[in-house]
């Protein structure tokens, strides 16, 4: 590697990661994951409603509980402003999400 740069982006490349699309049920009486839904998306409800980005935070919160990670290691990929969001979560391969959710 000549780079810094490219020694970031191949560690980025090597580790475990995951896509998954939540649907984010906001002004509920208690934050938690629902579960999986028919379409592949994962429901989840949060206290907070979906105004200044309370709703986001909880949300990541919430989901990073559930799969036992640090919330550092989930980010909004896109939908910050709507129920229907993209999460990337570090660490953790697909199938290991379904199996630590469906529990």
């Amino acid at each position: 590697m000549s780079s810094k740069k490219e020694a970031e982006e191949t560690d980025e490349k090597s580790e475990k990661k995951s896509i998954i699309t939540v649907r984010v049920s906001p002004k509920s009486q208690k934050g938690f994951v629902v579960g999986w839904m028919d379409d592949g998306a994962l429901k989840v409800k949060v206290l907070s409603a979906l105004e200044g980005g309370r709703a986001n935070i909880e949300l990541l919160r919430v989901v990073a509980e559930e799969l036992k990670i640090p919330v550092r290691n989930i980010s909004i990929e896109s939908g910050s402003s709507s129920t229907t969001k993209t999460l990337k979560i570090l660490g953790l391969e697909e199938g290991e999400v379904r199996r630590r959710i469906d529990r």
